[in-house]
């Protein structure tokens, strides 16, 4: 697996509207699993964007995408050293130079799959969908990897097709069934196209492959009160306050438990 693929892989935190309770301002996030992601179903009055804090790249001035200073030597780099200092641009917030060192680095590595990849993942991050696309599905016509698979599929549900990223998101789990982003991700999807069972299947195994990452258990709640399930509902947001940092998503989810305690109590 590529070690730099920046995965853009955790879709979304679900805020169900009947909760009655939405995020004042929309969080932002960074790309790396298995931390906790954000966001609902696209759409909906309660859905923010879907990357985590630090990852919102903001407007981008192509403009200003220019060659390397001369002294500052990258042609004898390999594609993997051009990369970290491709990351470490992006790291820093400088996405134009980013791109520009990653356009660089493919015009001496034109067959690198994971330069393809790690410009594709950025591309994401910037919210440039259809470029996303190609430079994943080049990554992976070069070379098969999940996490690039998982962010081909993440960039396909952006761009509106969900089916193909469905597809893409059931290959990334044929080698490794047990793949978090994969299995978050494709429970995200899967309650986007109404599949509630099968959305509560993946969050299910998501938490068994990784019983401390945070945003599961949102999510999990969210399918679990809708099936009807309340008080499993509210211990899994329970447990997702206990897990989730402290920021604007852990405040959220105590107003929205508060919530569906008060309408639980009440249908009693």
């Amino acid at each position: 697996m590529f070690r730099y693929v920046t995965a853009l892989t955790m879709a979304a935190l679900l805020v169900v509207g009947m909760a009655g309770c939405k995020p004042k301002k929309a969080a932002e996030g960074t790309a790396t699993a298995p931390q906790a992601a954000e966001t609902a179903v696209e759409g909906s009055e309660s859905s923010p964007p879907t990357l985590l804090p630090g990852a919102k790249a903001g407007p981008l001035d192509l403009s200003k995408i220019g060659p390397h200073d001369e002294t500052y030597a990258h042609e004898g780099l390999s594609a993997d050293e051009w990369a970290e200092v491709a990351l470490m641009y992006q790291a820093k917030g400088q996405f134009g130079e980013a791109l520009s060192t990653l356009d660089q680095a493919l015009a001496h590595y034109p067959d690198s799959a994971h330069l393809y990849a790690i410009r594709g993942a950025l591309w994401l991050q910037l919210e440039e969908y259809a470029k996303a696309v190609a430079d994943l599905k080049k990554s992976l016509d070069l070379q098969e990897d999940p996490g690039a698979r998982v962010n081909y599929a993440e960039a396909l549900r952006r761009f509106g097709r969900k089916e193909d990223a469905l597809k893409n998101l059931d290959l990334a789990l044929q080698d490794d069934p047990g793949y978090f982003p994969a299995l978050f991700n494709r429970g995200v999807l899967l309650y986007e196209l109404g599949d509630n069972q099968g959305a509560l299947e993946d969050f299910n195994k998501a938490i068994e492959a990784d019983p401390e990452a945070a945003a599961p258990y949102f999510n999990r709640a969210a399918v679990l009160w809708l099936l009807g399930k309340k008080e499993a509902a509210i211990a899994d947001l329970d447990t997702f306050i206990a897990l989730a940092p402290k920021g604007e998503w852990k405040e959220t989810a105590k107003d929205l438990r508060n919530s569906w305690q008060e309408q639980l109590e009440a249908s009693r």
